[in-house]
Parts: C-alpha cells; structure tokens; sequence
C-alpha cells in the first residue's frame, strides 16, 4: 500500500510515495528504481540533482541509495545479480556524468 505526503521546502513541493509494504526486499526496490529509471527520464534528471530526494519513496538503506547515486554497479549486482543493458540505464548515465 503506498502513501502519499507533500514535503513543502524552499524549493517547490515534491509529493512523495512512501513504501508501507513491509514484504518488499531491498533488492526489489533496488530494482524498482533501475526499471523506473529505464523507463523515464525525467526520474533520471531527479536522480541526477535532487539525489537521495528522489528516493525517498524507496524503501532503501542509506548504503543502497550511495551505491545507486555514485553508479556503483558492483554493489548493486551484488544484491540483485547480474543487471540487463536496459536496468543499468541510469548507472551507465551516472558514471559518464561529470557532476559530482
């Protein structure tokens, strides 16, 4: 069951989807993000500058969020296995990126 809030900040507001399925494993979040970025690219420019604010519907520890945001295709296979062309989209995006 998702949930939706509305953080107000200075920047305008991001309406958030919190994970409330406590049966979701890290590794299926993991690889909602990975298909969620593969298939829009406007999450891809979320990931890219809004970083962690753009995981916060996630269900992800802090160590799944540094390896997705710093492109860390080791860690992350480690937990999901081997990744397909089309879910490393973001990853192959974030490591040719120079903004860090």
């Amino acid at each position: 069951m998702l949930q939706e809030k509305v953080l107000v900040q200075e920047r305008p507001a991001i309406a958030l989807r919190v994970n409330l399925d406590p049966e979701r494993t890290e590794s299926e979040e993991l690889l909602r993000v990975l298909e969620r970025a593969a298939k829009n690219d406007a999450f891809i420019a979320q990931l890219t500058y809004h970083g962690s604010d753009a995981l916060q519907e996630y269900g992800l520890s802090s160590q799944a969020k540094a390896a997705l945001l710093s492109g860390d295709v080791g860690w992350i296979e480690a937990c999901v296995g081997e990744l397909n062309q089309r879910l490393r989209t973001w990853l192959d995006c974030r490591l040719q990126q120079e903004i860090w």
